[in-house]
């Protein structure tokens, strides 16, 4: 898989904890995730595409209109090292984080840790 395409899949994954509708999300996460996903943070785990569709529906009752964005993509041996950034609704920036990512070969996503930094 190429850098482009573990790009893409990193942004549409993102996208998927926006402010969206539901159909929106599933269609995100479809082309950035494995239906077979693990997921680390620091809050907990959690397994499968369903899973974490639920994970980020939580969130987003929890933390209405909070968005994010990245910083920075490291990429080698075909594994991500994301640095973002997550935003309140009015855009200040709240926290730091990172993600160490793991694809398939099609470069959907199968394992991601997230590792969340100290508040802007």
């Amino acid at each position: 898989m190429s850098p482009e395409t573990l790009k893409n899949n990193w942004k549409a994954y993102l996208a998927a904890y926006g402010a969206i509708d539901a159909n929106e999300r599933e269609r995100l996460l479809q082309q950035s995730v494995a239906d077979d996903i693990v997921f680390t943070n620091p809050g907990g785990r959690g397994e499968r595409r369903t899973g974490l569709i639920a994970h980020i529906q939580d969130f987003q009752k929890k933390m209405p209109g909070t968005y994010f964005e990245t910083e920075k993509i490291f990429i080698h041996h075909g594994e991500l090292l994301t640095i973002w950034s997550m935003h309140r609704p009015d855009g200040m920036k709240v926290a730091t984080g990172y993600n160490f990512v793991r694809p398939d070969d099609t470069g959907r996503f199968v394992y991601m840790a997230g590792f969340f930094g100290n508040s802007a």
